[in-house]
């Protein structure tokens, strides 16, 4: 029964893997068009968060390959030092972003405050890991106070976030977070030694891992289907535009057809274009000639309308 239940949960871990990278990727385009600064240190906390849920992938795929393996203690040391090193640097950038997305105000002595915090706990792991488990246990207890306290920030500085979209996604990954967090805890307490072995822990974590992914995806999917919309509907509009500009330009030339000002046809289409206030540069890649061919084209309407520049040209042909 267990092996199903770890074969499922295996699956599930790669689900939330295709998730939850699929989210840093479009988290990375966001930024690159956005340049949005809190964003920057949203990714690393997304990527270390993905570095804690593969390093417990790695120990469900090798209790299931090589259940003798789990029990070796460089194996285990290894494993303990990664998961401690990710969750050292989740203390230091979920503060990071969070502060900046909230627009409080990220000093210097906040930034070292973090930093030794981090720190702090880092070291601490590592001498719960080589000395004695339960100052392990209490390193996990720090981090998880912290993060209660970074909720308690967030809620607070709810009221700071301007944009509607973002304080509805807030809104629900606060609701996920209050609902998760205390199970974390209980989970933390009641198992103890057992804490980082395979269990409910690791639902728990996969449910608010992915569920965290998702809301931020379905925004960041939001924002880029609502781009190309946009895009597109400018594109309409500038061919819309186009086409309008291309009808007056052609009843401009029907009208300078019952003139007689002796132009070529070419000399019309081109004085279409300078009275609709086309430079001659975009005139010649209209028509995919050369500069020179309109300037001379263009000295030749000044000459047979009997105007000297393009001030004199747009007044005497205002009427048409």
């Amino acid at each position: 029964m267990n092996y199903i239940f770890n074969y499922l949960l295996l699956i599930f871990y790669l689900l939330s893997f295709i998730i939850g990278f699929s989210t840093i990727f479009y988290s990375i385009v966001y930024y690159i068009i956005e340049r949005v600064l809190w964003l920057k240190y949203y990714i690393v906390f997304l990527f270390t968060f993905g570095i804690l849920i593969f390093i417990r992938t790695i120990r469900l795929i090798t209790l299931l390959t090589l259940p003798s393996f789990t029990s070796n203690n460089i194996f285990n040391m290894l494993y303990f030092f990664i998961l401690t090193l990710a969750m050292a640097l989740m203390l230091y950038f979920i503060p990071a972003f969070l502060y900046r997305f909230l627009k409080i105000k990220w000093s210097l002595k906040t930034n070292l405050s973090y930093l030794i915090l981090s720190i702090f706990y880092f070291v601490l792991s590592i001498v719960g890991i080589l000395t004695s488990f339960n100052i392990y246990i209490l390193s996990s207890m720090i981090f998880y106070v912290s993060i209660f306290y970074l909720l308690i920030v967030g809620f607070l500085n709810y009221k700071n976030i301007e944009d509607k979209t973002f304080k509805f996604i807030v809104k629900v990954l606060g609701i996920i977070t209050i609902l998760i967090y205390p199970v974390l805890i209980y989970q933390l307490i009641i198992y103890r030694k057992e804490f980082m072995n395979i269990n409910s822990i690791d639902v728990t974590l996969m449910l608010f891992y992915t569920w965290w992914n998702l809301v931020m995806l379905g925004y960041f999917l939001w924002y880029f289907i609502s781009m190309i919309k946009s895009n597109n509907k400018r594109i309409s509009d500038s061919l819309s535009n186009n086409n309008d500009e291309s009808d007056n330009n052609i009843k401009l030339e029907e009208k300078l057809e019952e003139n007689d000002f002796n132009l070529t046809k070419r000399e019309k289409q081109i004085l279409s274009y300078l009275l609709s206030g086309k430079t001659n540069k975009e005139i010649s890649l209209i028509f995919d000639i050369s500069l020179n061919t309109v300037n001379n084209h263009v000295a030749n309407i000044y000459y047979k309308s009997g105007v000297k520049n393009r001030v004199e040209l747009v007044n005497k042909f205002s009427k048409y």
